[in-house]
């Protein structure tokens, strides 16, 4: 065949190519050195689709995607991966009792909290991740503080940015620690109360904890020595769930409980005075707001307890998008890729679901397994995800999901089950 191909320009055979379909591409790529070559060098000219998951379009993106993904070709390979469920998957650090993990994901490392402990990891192709930390970090107190030692208190959230670690602690504690010189932490002082979230604000000079007593602080940061000052306390009169800084404009924004006679949802204040500019309501509804990203400079996706994914338009303060889980449960956490895909992990049986921002329907539905093989019954308290991979902290374990894979793979399309109305 290739013989009488010869004769015919690239530019012909581009014109032609464009007729095949992505399976039929991806076989003629295998026959000869120059389809092979014509196919990935001009995959953008042959393939006229947008991926879910793929994409790598976003810097923020890339900082935790494990590699490159060279040709269009390929991406659209592992979004049907991704979108036909075709993976293979591994449960780690399986224990009895149960916790409340979060995690962190890098291009290099995987950052895991549970109990009292921050455990770092190497990612590495073959293993995903190698089983033994790279270190272990436990809070612990100065000795000049009162109390001297390490921390008791389980760590319920925590962050990266600029070296600095920040992390919230069940006794109410806010924790920093700096990452080059690991000999550098702080703990703020205990309180009766429970922190639920943490942030530190881009240029690293300012971290916000949102506490269970109603209420939201802000602290500045001293780098030499590493200390915290509390400049300043916000009593909501509602929980604060999640606070987080926007990487592109002073804003910072508080999701709470949405409880009392305003119902507000989401909170937005100026970084200055740390005044209200604006709120998010849900109408009539009351329902908390667990997790919080933002998308640019004006945009903010968010999700709770009202099984609902949002998007928000900052400069219309109104809702532009909203998507409803499939079967009406909460949801704890969500991840953005910053261009279509947004996954969020729900309140039972280990699922995920991920959803084209473009569509109204969800794209797959991923169910975590326990070390044993049995399937799961717990929220996933917090997941990541990059063009390959999938990770999610359940009550008892780690489960890692790997798209990357080649070859005959069982397919778990739990969504063709779904009868969905637009």
């Amino acid at each position: 065949m290739s013989g009488c191909f010869d004769v015919f320009s690239t530019e012909l055979l581009i014109y032609i190519f464009n007729y095949l379909e992505i399976n039929e591409l991806s076989r003629l790529r295998l026959t000869c050195r120059r389809f092979r070559d014509i196919i990935n060098a001009w995959d953008n000219v042959l393939i006229k689709t947008t991926t879910v998951v793929t994409n790598q379009n976003n810097d923020k993106f890339l900082t935790r995607c494990f590699s490159k993904i060279p040709t269009k070709l390929e991406k659209l390979r592992l979004q049907n991966n991704w979108k036909y469920g075709i993976y293979n998957e591994k449960s780690l650090f399986y224990v009895r009792k149960k916790y409340m993990p979060c995690l962190k994901l890098q291009k290099d490392y995987l950052w895991f909290s549970r109990g009292s402990k921050i455990f770092n990891y190497k990612r590495d192709k073959n293993n995903i991740i190698v089983t033994k930390p790279n270190f272990v970090l436990t809070p612990q107190y100065r000795q000049s503080c009162v109390n001297v030692g390490f921390s008791s208190a389980d760590v319920t959230k925590f962050t990266l940015r600029n070296n600095i670690l920040v992390g919230g602690l069940s006794d109410g504690g806010v924790y920093v620690q700096n990452l080059v010189d690991r000999n550098e932490y702080y703990i703020d002082k205990a309180e009766n109360t429970f922190t639920c979230s943490v942030d530190i604000s881009p240029d690293s000079l300012v971290v916000a904890s949102g506490m269970r007593n109603d209420c939201f602080k802000i602290f500045s940061l001293q780098q030499d020595p590493l200390e915290l000052t509390l400049i300043h306390t916000h009593n909501l009169g509602q929980r604060a769930w999640c606070v987080s800084f926007s990487d592109d404009s002073p804003i910072f924004a508080c999701g709470t409980s949405a409880g009392g006679p305003t119902r507000k949802s989401i909170l937005l204040f100026d970084t200055e005075r740390y005044t209200e500019v604006l709120n998010l309501k849900l109408g009539q509804f009351i329902s908390a707001t667990f997790d919080i990203k933002w998308d640019g400079p004006h945009g903010i996706w968010s999700c709770g307890n009202d099984s609902h994914l949002r998007r928000w338009d900052l400069r219309t303060g109104k809702c532009e998008q909203k998507f409803h889980d499939a079967f009406g449960a909460g949801l704890y956490c969500l991840d953005y890729d910053y261009c279509n895909s947004v996954m969020v992990g729900t309140y039972l049986h280990g699922r995920a679901a991920l959803w084209d921002i473009r569509t109204k329907r969800c794209v797959q539905l991923y169910f975590m397994r326990t070390c044993k093989g049995s399937t799961l019954n717990s929220p996933i308290y917090s997941l990541s995800f990059d063009s390959e991979y999938l990770f999610a902290a359940v009550d008892q374990n780690l489960n890692i999901m790997d798209f990357s894979g080649y070859g005959r793979q069982p397919m778990r399309d739990y969504v063709k089950m779904l009868c969905w109305v637009d």
